[in-house]
């Protein structure tokens, strides 16, 4: 494991070297891999995934190495719930964080973390976001695997520190890739509707609160912290919601969320429940 409060002179030549290669990579994979070689010199991972988070159109993930690949399935709808995506939307500084430092109490409990990040093998996380422009935002995640150590507040330094290095080698790489489309923003603008209104047509105010939370991984007692009230009265909001929504758990909300999220055409701006009122679990205890 690395750990020094400095760079040795071995090192130093080393980052120079990788740098000077940085400089010419040409294409996606190998800037993609030039970046990554240069970061292994401060700080140990296991996969890296180079991505530029959009306000007005899904995340690209431009380059990813060292475990399974994301594919279509997180601009399709779970990069709405990633915590560092919506500590970027919600107008977050730029800076170096820890999963942990963005995400709620209970999120690596959570369905969220289970469906998803379970699926890339994902034990912990370190993410770098560095602002492009006001529209834009490069995103560096490094990952180590489960069992592994987790990251520490000095990785996270050793990874500002690289901040510099981060916008001018994202828009690198997204120069070699195909711009955003205006239908990629009209289908980014529907899926938010479609997450900020899902369930309302069959909801209270309050029980669309808690589902908004528990989405994001927010445990019954984190939602009850983040809304003020009693967990018990949380957990029986939780009861109704489900019997609402005809699920018994978290991961049939889970699954019926993201279904719903299927169903949504660009343009569409209300409750992506409504096309799936055919379901008779739903049309029961609306």
């Amino acid at each position: 494991m690395i750990q020094r409060p400095y760079l040795v002179r071995e090192d130093l030549a080393a980052w120079n070297e990788r740098s000077a290669y940085l400089a010419v990579a040409a294409g996606t994979a190998e800037i993609g891999s030039a970046l990554s070689a240069l970061l292994r010199i401060i700080i140990e991972f296991d996969a890296i995934f180079l991505a530029t988070f959009r306000r007005n159109a899904p995340p690209t993930v431009a380059y990813f190495v060292g475990t399974r690949e994301p594919g279509a399935h997180y601009q399709d709808g779970p990069y709405l719930l990633d915590p560092f995506y919506a500590h970027f939307l919600n107008g977050g500084s730029d800076g170096c964080y820890r999963l942990s430092d963005l995400a709620p109490e209970g999120f690596l409990r959570s369905e969220y973390f289970s469906t998803y990040y379970g699926g890339l093998n994902i034990g912990d996380e370190l993410g770098l976001l560095v602002a492009m422009d006001p529209q834009t935002c490069a995103h560096v995640s490094i990952v180590r695997r489960p069992g592994t150590t987790r990251f520490t507040k000095s990785d996270c330094k050793w990874l500002h520190a690289a901040g510099p290095l981060i916008p001018e080698t994202m828009r690198r790489i997204n120069a070699t890739l195909m711009p955003t489309t205006r239908h990629q923003s009209v289908v980014h603008d529907s899926l938010q509707q479609a997450y900020r209104n899902f369930g309302t047509s069959v909801l209270t105010v309050r029980e669309h609160e808690v589902t908004q939370l528990l989405l994001r991984g927010h445990s019954a007692k984190a939602i009850a912290r983040s809304l003020l009230i009693a967990t018990e009265t949380a957990r029986n909001h939780l009861k109704r919601i489900y019997s609402k929504l005809g699920v018994t758990s978290q991961a049939e909300l889970f699954a019926l969320f993201f279904r719903a999220l299927a169903q949504v055409e660009p343009g569409f701006s209300g409750d992506p429940l409504v096309p799936l009122t055919h379901t008779p679990s739903i049309q029961e205890n609306a």
